[in-house]
């Protein structure tokens, strides 16, 4: 009988795929946002009980419901107006609307608008979910590379998954490493005390999904920073239609392949439309 022999690297990253897995999966994961309702005035949302408006505190929504709705805001049924804070407030609000369906407020938007967004634990993308394709790990693909910070940020232009103007980035500074002998920089978000990377290479719309892939590295003191291309994700965009994510800046998108990370995600309706061709 052969025995399979693994690295702790390989190891590592099916523990990866696994919590990748189980997040989209989540209650509040990819799969479940089901709505992204943008309220500039008082307006009733699709699927959901209650009116809804800006809140008069300006850092949120106001829903106004009766207890036979339902609605549960920060743990309290909601019987006249209730004020729900944006996600990214000081206290931020949580909704329940039924045992499925959760939600909270984004926001402000360019326009000073605050949305509502449904998550569905049931959703039918989370019933048809059959996981997420991904390369084998490849431990060539784990790079290693330098972070130069520039005063003032490197401002590049991006667009934006649903369509819409190009937005303004501001990359912090400018990220290096070596591939076949060549220097290859990319640009990155700010998101958090790391940097999202959005990339696009030559498996990208073939092999890998069409919008591109996320990359997140967090540089050390000492200008290095490890591009683990095995954790390369798709975004969530790939998984709900609700989501507008960034697309690859000019400077992002390489010629070479890169053929580490995740690919694609899998749903059930895929693979029988795949069958129903081949019969």
């Amino acid at each position: 009988m052969t025995e399979t022999v693994t690295s702790p690297a390989a190891d590592q990253h099916a523990a990866f795929l696994r919590k990748r897995d189980a997040s989209v999966r989540g209650a509040q994961g990819a799969l479940a946002l089901v709505t992204t309702a943008w309220v500039g005035e008082e307006t009733s949302i699709e699927g959901v009980p209650g009116t809804w408006a800006p809140a008069p505190t300006q850092d949120g929504l106001q829903v106004v419901a009766t207890a036979e709705d339902g609605i549960v805001v920060d743990g309290q049924e909601v019987d006249g107006a209730a004020t729900v804070y944006g996600h990214d407030s000081m206290t931020p609000s949580q909704i329940r609307f039924d045992e499925s369906r959760t939600g909270f407020v984004i926001g402000p938007d360019f326009h000073g608008r605050y949305a509502l967004r449904v998550w569905d634990a049931e959703s039918e993308a989370n019933r048809a979910f059959r996981g997420i394709e991904a390369y084998d790990h490849d431990p060539a693909w784990a790079k290693h590379g330098t972070f130069e910070a520039v005063e003032g940020g490197v401002g590049f232009e991006y667009g934006k998954s649903r369509g819409g103007s190009l937005r303004q980035g501001v990359s912090p500074g400018i990220i290096r490493f070596e591939h076949e002998g060549e220097q290859v920089e990319l640009l990155a978000l700010p998101d958090g005390d790391s940097l999202q990377i959005v990339f696009a290479d030559a498996t990208t719309g073939d092999e890998t999904y069409d919008v591109g892939r996320f990359l997140f590295v967090r540089p050390r003191h000492d200008g290095t920073v490890e591009l683990d291309f095995n954790r390369a994700i798709v975004p969530p965009c790939s998984m709900s239609d609700q989501f507008n994510c960034p697309l690859p800046p000019a400077g992002n998108r390489l010629a070479f392949p890169i053929r580490a990370g995740e690919r694609r995600p899998r749903f059930e309706r895929e693979e029988d439309a795949g069958a129903a061709a081949e019969g």
